[in-house]
């Protein structure tokens, strides 16, 4: 019935939209502030990315709600989560050792690689 699948794809949508999509697409900079992160001068490039980013999170959690309602259909999804997982992961490391990013970034480390064991430990079995 793919319920732990479901549920993770429901939670981890609602997640990212209320912690990271729309929090980055309104007010990116409020956010990096919020987070402790080191502000620019100038701005116009940062809130860009920040706003685009918001953007692509948001367009992934609404994909992972059409997940959570049939998580074999949209099982891509589950691949797509590993490999975020495993990139975001890289990148955090990166940070933590360039010394660059507020602590919280740095606890991200362990949170990128569970949530990539979670889709692949829940990932969707063929309905029968």
């Amino acid at each position: 019935m793919n319920i732990g699948a479901k549920l993770f794809m429901l939670l981890g949508a609602t997640g990212l939209v209320a912690l990271l999509g729309l929090p980055l697409l309104v007010a990116p900079m409020k956010w990096g502030r919020w987070l402790k992160w080191t502000m620019p001068e100038e701005t116009a490039f940062a809130n860009y990315l920040g706003r685009s980013l918001g953007g692509v999170a948001l367009s992934i959690a609404i994909v992972g709600y059409m997940a959570a309602y049939d998580p074999w259909a949209y099982r891509a999804m589950f691949d797509l989560i590993i490999w975020v997982g495993v990139f975001m992961t890289g990148v955090h490391v990166y940070g933590f050792l360039k010394r660059n990013q507020p602590r919280f970034e740095n606890v991200e480390i362990f949170l990128y690689p569970l949530i990539s064991v979670l889709a692949f430990v829940l990932y969707p079995r063929q309905p029968s």
